[in-house]
């Protein structure tokens, strides 16, 4: 059989309607973010919420920690206006005049709060403590950065160091291995501090400049075409373990943006699919 075949065998085999997992300490949901001055990838932004609202319904889950909130700046204080108060800064009009050239922060301030607006409102419903731990720094330091304000939230509020917890973070800094070649991610530093993490990759068939966000490609594949996942089965969510078996085809292929030689499975061990 083909890789092909036998992703979609693997993947009909152990789908499931919602994600099974054991007891982490961290549960790390992985996303492609959605654009910040657009509602164009509006799907990457309705499965990453589905996914983290059902697991916010486990009641053990004691605080939700998210990179798209900045740790500080203005979008900071939006996101405590409307967690506490219910109140809603200025919306964002892309059609504007000034609109193009507006302040990165200030767009964020106006777009997060309702992004988010669902998350917020749960945990408004069942008050859990919410950590910002975006970061402004880009590069080689951001996972240090993504990290450090965890450490230093999680200290500011006293939360008990094995207390359960869900975190949402881009997709490389969610990684159980290098994303890219030489990096260090934001799970790798967790663990080493000695948190016990579990990553859920959640993907759409969202498309953009030739690229399928559901794509996967072989292992060391250079330009070989890859294999769209949303191709392979008509259930959407589906939610499966990349690890259910040793010989998972998800350790043979790897992420489109992923040049650090680490298969799918052994960054993530769950993914998480949702079609438009």
């Amino acid at each position: 059989m083909t890789l092909r075949d036998d992703l979609l065998n693997y993947m009909a085999r152990n789908g499931r309607d919602a994600t099974a997992l054991e007891r982490p300490e961290v549960v790390i949901v992985g996303e492609r973010h959605g654009f910040l001055r657009s509602n164009d990838a509006a799907v990457r932004t309705q499965a990453m919420t589905r996914l983290v609202r059902e697991l916010l319904t486990d009641n053990r889950f004691r605080y939700f920690g998210n990179e798209s909130f900045q740790n500080a700046g203005p979008v900071r204080p939006a996101i405590r206006d409307y967690w506490v108060r219910t109140v809603l800064p200025p919306g964002f009009d892309s059609t504007a005049p000034g609109a193009a050239t507006m302040d990165p922060q200030e767009v964020g301030r106006r777009v997060m709060p309702r992004r988010f607006r669902p998350v917020l409102d749960d945990l408004k419903a069942r008050p859990r403590y919410v950590l910002s731990i975006g970061s402004r720094s880009s590069g080689v330091v951001r996972d240090r950065r993504l990290a450090q304000h965890f450490f230093e939230e999680v200290t500011d509020r006293g939360i008990a160091r094995h207390a359960p917890g869900v975190l949402l973070l881009g997709a490389a800094h969610a990684a159980a291995t290098p994303f890219y070649l030489g990096q260090t991610t934001t799970r790798m530093i967790l663990e080493r501090r000695g948190y016990r993490c579990t990553s859920i990759r959640v993907i759409t068939d969202f498309a953009a400049d030739g690229s399928f966000d559901d794509s996967v490609f072989p292992m060391a594949s250079g330009t070989v075409p890859g294999i769209r996942l949303g191709s392979l089965t008509l259930r959407s969510p589906i939610s499966f373990s990349t690890r259910a078996s040793p010989d998972s085809p998800f350790f043979r292929v790897r992420d489109e943006f992923s040049d650090s030689g680490q298969s799918i499975a052994e960054q993530y061990e769950f993914m998480v699919l949702q079609r438009g």
